[in-house]
């Protein structure tokens, strides 16, 4: 049992040590990973926007915002089905829905939407 402890102290200490070498030895390539989730927010939007339905809708709200109902009809999709696809957008920062009255009407955020425009040309 003593004999236990003491292989089981070693190997911690070995772990250790290795996983120092490891994190000194690939320093930069760490970085380099860090670095990259801050895309992980850019990729949210395409993600979003790869989705030719939400793509559309996303072109329909820049010109007028709409509430759920009346998206439905445009892309002849039920009410629910059009609700998901707004709520995808809304994780994915592209739009927001404000309360009036009895519905929720969707809007784009105009910011995002330039910095994107500007991105793809």
């Amino acid at each position: 049992m003593e004999n236990d402890r003491f292989k089981n102290y070693i190997n911690e200490i070995e772990s250790e040590i290795t996983c120092k070498a490891f994190l000194e030895e690939n320093k930069e390539i760490l970085n380099q990973i860090k670095k990259s989730m801050k895309y992980d927010r850019e990729i949210k939007i395409y993600k979003a926007l790869g989705h030719k339905l939400r793509y559309r809708i996303v072109k329909i709200l820049e010109k007028k915002p709409m509430c759920v109902c009346a998206l439905a009809q445009i892309f002849e999709k039920s009410d629910s089905s059009i609700a998901y696809h707004l709520n995808e957008l809304q994780k994915a920062g592209l739009i927001i829905g404000k309360k009036e009255g009895y519905f929720t009407i969707y809007y784009t955020k105009e910011k995002l939407l330039n910095e994107l425009s500007d991105v793809a040309q």
